[in-house]
């Protein structure tokens, strides 16, 4: 049977955390001292105050809940502490909120410009956005004009790679630029078969090889000339400066091969100028040859040549690395490199690998008492078998032999490279800055690898790359005014019966 009344309920009490702060009133402040050490007293926000019934029903509850709870004093201060954590994290989520609010409504202010630009004309057009394009062009301002982000590539090696290929695109002839230069070519050769109708054009050098730089000059040889180099680079100057074909001249008589050199009116471009001289010729087709059999070649000669104009070290006359000795000294060490005979190695060396290992070959482990030689496939040979010994050391007690691979009498091609023990100091320099590179740079700093440690964006070469083709002054402007005035003393000593000179002399003699 039933009993007559059913047994009462007892008080459940709520899970631990699940009760929030507004669930029940909260009790007054209090001192520590009424409470006692380890009391449970919850914090009261400052200008809170109880109303009497509210604190008597607040003490009638919380007095329930201690005398009918379950929980020991030690669980009882967890709750609590769960109860203020919960708070916290409130307070964090309804900032995120708040946030999320602002960005979602300023991306919101920022379309409506964008989808009423779309209205107006060209003119206004060309206006919208103005901010958002120049932050774009300050972030592009911070890194050379060659780089491009690549921020999926973790690899620093292969991102070298990608960045020398970006240097070599950027350094290569745009079409227009390498139509200015033929039609500069046959300007010249138009003047020269006027002179010498015999005469054949032949163009060699970097331009021949494709290895040239933007700023670079055009070789061009006149062959069949039937007169002295000498001679016929005075008759040519002449006769392109009274046609206004050019700016500027130097002829350089003194040099081991006599030289001439002029740069356009018209566009700016330079030449260099020699007569029936051959060598030039064989040794671009020589490059050209070795071009083909190793690819990789023409973007490390690009950087390199480029590495050393901005440190005042390719020029042979001032003791540099001309570029024909650049060609056979990088051709070299690809010709005694791991990977040419390796297929597994050669399928994995990249042009990062190559540089690092061309600056740690000439700048740390090459031995600068021997010869090399590129014929037959490369080797390395005692100077005194040549008869080179002790000869063409420069500063610093180290010089680079290198037997030309061209002509029947060995020549070497390093000795007027009488700087060579700075050129070894740069390229150890360069190894130091690639092992920095590959150790000590994290995987996801983005930025240029060549820049600044080893290239320097601020040379001429690099912030005048697309405005080289521009025309230039008039030459010799005060020797046509001379000539002008020459010709205006002639014509009043006819008047006067007599040459200027003649004339001169008599009122000189009373």
């Amino acid at each position: 049977s039933r009993p007559a009344t059913p047994p009462p309920l007892l008080p459940r009490e709520r899970p631990i955390g699940s009760c929030c702060r507004g669930d029940l009133p909260l009790l007054p402040a209090m001192e520590e001292e009424e409470w006692g050490a380890g009391g449970m007293a919850l914090p009261v926000e400052a200008g809170y105050d109880e109303a009497p019934a509210v604190a008597s029903e607040r003490s009638a509850v919380e007095a329930a809940v201690v005398t009918t709870s379950f929980l020991r004093s030690e669980e009882h201060a967890a709750y609590e502490e769960d109860m203020v954590r919960n708070e916290e994290q409130a307070g964090r989520n309804e900032r995120l909120r708040i946030m999320l609010r602002e960005r979602r409504r300023r991306k919101e202010a920022e379309a409506q410009p964008a989808e009423a630009a779309e209205k107006v004309e060209l003119e206004e057009f060309m206006c919208v956005g103005a901010g958002d394009s120049s932050k774009k062009r300050l972030l592009d301002e911070s890194q050379p004009p060659w780089y491009v982000e690549r921020g999926h590539i973790e690899n620093v090696a292969l991102r070298l790679h990608e960045e020398m290929l970006d240097f070599a695109h950027f350094m290569k002839f745009t079409p227009v630029e390498v139509e200015s230069r033929r039609q500069w070519v046959r300007t010249i050769g138009g003047v020269c078969r006027k002179l010498w109708p015999e005469c054949q054009l032949r163009i060699f050098g970097s331009f021949f090889t494709g290895l040239s730089l933007p700023n670079g000059d055009v070789d061009v040889a006149v062959l069949n000339v039937p007169c002295r180099p000498g001679t016929a680079m005075k008759i040519l100057a002449d006769t392109m400066l009274a046609s206004g074909d050019i700016s500027w001249l130097e002829i350089i008589e003194s040099a081991k091969v006599p030289v001439m050199k002029i740069r356009s009116q018209a566009c700016g471009l330079r030449a260099d100028i020699v007569f029936n001289m051959t060598d030039g010729l064989e040794t671009s087709k020589f490059i050209r040859q070795r071009l083909k059999e190793f690819p990789h070649m023409q973007p490390l000669l690009i950087f390199l040549k480029y590495l050393l104009i901005q440190r005042g070290l390719n020029d042979t006359y001032t003791g540099g690395m001309g570029s024909y000795l650049l060609c056979n000294v990088v051709l070299h060490f690809l010709q005694r490199h791991p990977s040419l005979r390796e297929p597994r190695l050669h399928a994995s060396t990249s042009l990062g690998h190559l540089l690092f290992d061309l600056f740690k070959y000439y700048g740390r482990d090459f031995r600068y008492d021997v010869g090399v030689s590129v014929l037959e496939g490369g080797y390395t040979f005692r100077k005194e078998e040549r008869g080179w010994g002790g000869k063409g050391k420069g500063k610093g007690g180290i010089s680079l032999c290198l037997e030309s691979p061209l002509g029947s009498t060995p020549v070497d091609l390093g000795g007027p490279c009488f700087r060579m023990s700075v050129l070894r100091n740069l390229f150890h320099h360069g190894f130091h800055c690639l092992c920095h590179l590959f150790v000590a740079r994290a995987l996801t700093e983005d930025g240029s690898l060549l820049c600044p440690l080893l290239l320097d964006p601020a040379h001429g070469v690099i912030t005048s790359r697309h405005q080289l083709l521009a025309e230039q002054p008039a030459a010799l402007m005060s020797m046509r005014r001379t000539e002008d005035n020459a010709a205006g003393e002639s014509a009043d000593a006819a008047d006067a019966g007599g040459p200027a000179a003649k004339r001169a002399r008599l009122d000189g003699g009373g």
